[in-house]
């Protein structure tokens, strides 16, 4: 009895060991996969956009910069105005903006609408009421992301 409760519970623990040292690895392969999905998802979307729909995206975008001057304080948006900045540069309908590409680090992330734990967790966050990322004179972008965390490496 002794030698087959053995038998079970070595192969158990190497198996439980082995599956604690694999996991960051396989982790980490996980998420890059899905993160370089989306963004092919997302150039290839807008890849697909004809001149006159691209521009009027980029033109929305601008003119919300422009009225984040006016705003008092731009930071806390109704939901009225969330559901507006939702829908600025969402080209794949999927919470996606845009992409960051760092070749020095090997970094290529998506960057989402808003900074909600679900999308830190995967990605880069677009900080709500910051100007989004098209350029232009008094705009500033505000970016939020982790450097590594437990099931991903981010800015690492």
């Amino acid at each position: 009895m002794k030698k087959v409760m053995t038998i079970i519970i070595v192969p158990i623990m190497f198996l439980s060991g082995l599956s604690l040292l694999l996991y960051p690895t396989v982790s980490d392969y996980w998420n890059k996969f899905h993160q370089s999905q989306a963004i092919s998802d997302y150039a290839e979307a807008v890849a697909d956009l004809d001149d006159e729909t691209y521009e009027r995206l980029w033109n929305e975008a601008r003119a919300y910069n422009e009225s984040l001057w006016t705003k008092g304080n731009r930071y806390s948006l109704t939901e009225e105005e969330y559901q507006e900045y939702e829908s600025l540069l969402n080209v794949s309908g999927n919470g996606i903006m845009g992409y960051i590409e760092i070749e020095s680090i090997n970094c290529y992330l998506p960057i989402y609408h808003g900074v909600e734990e679900t999308v830190l967790q995967i990605a880069v966050g677009h900080i709500p009421g910051s100007s989004f990322p098209v350029g232009g004179e008094r705009t500033h972008a505000v970016l939020s992301g982790h450097r590594g965390l437990p099931s991903a490496k981010l800015f690492s």
